[in-house]
């Protein structure tokens, strides 16, 4: 996508409206001048190297979320600088090496009293949700560079950000798939921890509890909901209540994980050359004949149907 340049509001705000969203910028600096980066990492995912000189604040407004919608979320990793993310009456002070996830669907403002850089995922809704769950729980809440997950991602991101231009074709793809996985990596911790009322006292601790085990063993076609039960130390009654409330049961929230798996399967350039029985197998499914079942109901597509609308053809 190339560098877009700004010296000014006027010129700023188009930058900004052509790289991520429109903005209503709120203030900018007399001297202000800024730049972005894009960098493609592959269908409507984007990683962006943001340098400002100047002072602004900028806010995405309830009138722009409805006139000027957009469906992706947007992860803002700090280099430099002081800055803040607000949104849903959180307020994230981002720290050197730190990072936040905040939402285009929803009103937000973006506070900058200095001169700032920062490198900026734009990924489509679908991406966060098919891997995390209670993601919008994170957005506006900063993520802390000490943590061992957000080193991680930082030092990847900013790796990527400086080679990502001498990549291309599927080695690209791959290494944006990736960023995605380690961003959901760090989120999924993240909404682990005592975020929000719910915390992770009691039957949350539980429940959060439950849906790790189960997905850790995804893979496997002989994992029983007497076993997720036993292994937590409660009765197969309660583990269903805990579901229930949650608007699910323990046997849909495990096939629909398993239905997640093999889409990222199936969409994966990396893993393109698995037959539909492998990652069948993978998924934790006993036979193909079931996959497809479910996989039909679940998509609207059988798996070969599927993989081929996504340009790959292996049976």
């Amino acid at each position: 996508m190339g560098i877009l340049v700004a010296h000014g509001v006027d010129e700023w705000a188009q930058v900004v409206a052509e790289s991520f969203v429109p903005l209503s910028l709120v203030t900018v600096s007399g001297s202000f001048t800024g730049s972005v980066h894009s960098s493609v990492l592959g269908p409507a995912l984007t990683l962006s190297a943001v340098s400002v000189q100047g002072h602004s604040v900028a806010t995405r407004t309830s009138r722009l979320v409805r006139t000027e919608p957009r469906d992706d979320f947007l992860f803002s990793l700090h280099l430099d600088g002081d800055g803040a993310v607000v949104q849903d009456g959180h307020e994230a002070v981002l720290a050197r090496g730190g990072g936040v996830l905040y939402d285009s669907a929803r009103p937000y403002q973006l506070l900058f009293p200095t001169s700032h850089r920062q490198l900026v995922l734009q990924i489509p809704r679908h991406h966060l949700c098919d891997r995390v769950d209670r993601v919008a729980e994170v957005c506006g809440r900063a993520l802390p560079p000490g943590g061992p997950g957000v080193r991680v991602l930082a030092a990847y991101v900013r790796e990527l950000a400086e080679t990502c231009e001498s990549l291309t074709g599927t080695p690209r793809a791959e290494l944006g798939v990736t960023t995605v996985d380690l961003l959901a990596t760090v989120l999924r911790a993240a909404v682990g921890d005592d975020i929000g009322p719910r915390g992770l006292q009691g039957r949350s601790a539980l429940f959060a509890s439950m849906q790790t085990y189960a997905r850790d063993r995804l893979s496997d076609p002989r994992l029983t909901l007497a076993e997720l039960a036993q292994v937590h130390g409660v009765s197969m009654r309660y583990m269903n209540e805990l579901f229930a409330a949650e608007g699910s049961s323990p046997a849909a929230f495990i096939r629909a994980e398993r239905l997640r798996a093999a889409h990222r399967l199936l969409t994966d350039p990396r893993y393109s050359a698995l037959t539909v029985s492998t990652v069948a197998t993978r998924c934790g499914f006993g036979d193909r004949t079931t996959f497809t079942r479910a996989f039909v109901r679940a998509f609207g597509l059988t798996p070969v149907a599927f993989r081929a609308a996504h340009g790959h053809e292996s049976e």
